[in-house]
């Protein structure tokens, strides 16, 4: 696993590349799941799919893709990479739990829009849609404002679906 520093603002992130893969979608969704442990909630997590080819830039942005940045002390989740700003709030109960928390990042893609969707333990928040250009190689990448050894991950999986929805390319 390939770790290195991104900023973004005033926050600073240890990211950790966890799988590379190879899409080729004009529709379709792409869905990254993992479970992760927080042994400091006064710290901002970071969770993306992002293009492979612009990922060792230090700033984010000169990134590309789909990602999110959690503030674990007040549920505060930013786009960090697409300028959206603050996107929402999920219930800190969710956050503050002792044991690992459920997080999912996903996106439907419709061409060159992409719809993206983040679920931590079972809350759902729906982000803006974003018009973005084509990514083919992407990476999964877990990242926290603290020190490594603040959080933990496990069991991440990558899902990836075709959806043939009539459309011509």
């Amino acid at each position: 696993m390939n770790t290195h520093p991104a900023e973004f603002g005033n926050q600073r992130f240890n990211l950790t590349r966890l799988h590379d893969a190879e899409i080729e979608l004009i529709s379709g969704e792409v869905i990254f799941e993992l479970e992760l442990k927080l042994y400091n909630k006064a710290q901002r997590i970071f969770l993306g799919i992002l293009d492979s080819y612009r990922l060792e830039a230090t700033s984010m942005n000169l990134q590309g893709g789909i990602a999110v940045s959690l503030n674990a002390s007040n549920g505060e989740v930013i786009d960090p990479i697409n300028g959206q700003g603050v996107i929402g709030y999920l219930d800190q109960s969710q956050i503050e739990s002792e044991s690992s928390i459920f997080l999912c990042l996903e996106f439907e893609k419709i061409k060159s829009i992409y719809i993206p969707k983040l679920t931590v333990g079972e809350e759902k928040l729906l982000l803006p849609a974003l018009h973005l250009p084509e990514f083919r190689s992407i990476s999964l990448v877990v990242g926290n404002s603290g020190n490594k050894n603040e959080f933990e991950f496990s069991n991440p999986h990558l899902m990836v679906t075709e959806l043939d929805c009539g459309l011509a390319s």
